[in-house]
């Protein structure tokens, strides 16, 4: 009988510890900093970047300012991302990219993770038309403080500068 009992309060403590599901996702302080605030893209000190790589390389000055409507209508369809912990899944971590403001927006959801180096940012987004996970992009975290983030997508040469929103 003793034996009966000590194995029926192994298999409910077994039974309990995997319908846990392993907790939440970890993050990183890295990890915390991306979740802590959503991050707009900076059109003009994307622009401002490659510019200043091309003249760089080529002494060619190559000097693209977007003023007045043209900054607005730029600024007004830039992405913004947001990171935070999934809501269905506490075992994973969300993203929504959101292309342009207000009803004329379009977004994009999907899944990330940071390397365990935490160099890395990885993106992984739902093909819904087809049904399957689409090919994770890799971007490189190039600086991320409380107020910017600056990414460069693995294959590219001017990373995307992001500023807290």
């Amino acid at each position: 009988m003793k034996r009966v009992m000590s194995i029926l309060i192994v298999a409910a403590l077994f039974v309990s510890l995997v319908s846990c599901g392993g907790g939440k996702a970890k993050v990183s302080a890295k990890g915390e900093m991306l979740m802590a605030k959503s991050w707009k893209l900076q059109v003009q000190d994307v622009i401002d970047n490659a510019t200043g790589n091309i003249q760089d390389e080529t002494g060619v000055n190559s000097d693209i300012n977007l003023g007045g409507d043209v900054a607005k209508i730029a600024d007004f369809l830039a992405e913004t991302l947001a990171f935070q912990r999934d809501g269905s899944d506490a075992t994973k971590l969300a993203y929504s990219r959101t292309i342009g403001e207000g009803f004329l927006s379009s977004e994009v959801l999907g899944w990330w993770e940071m390397s365990e180096d935490d160099k890395y940012l990885i993106l992984k987004e739902w093909d819904s038309v087809n049904g399957v996970e689409k090919a994770p992009v890799k971007y490189e975290i190039v600086e991320l403080t409380a107020d910017k983030l600056v990414i460069l997508r693995e294959g590219d040469v001017t990373p995307n500068i992001y500023k807290a929103k």
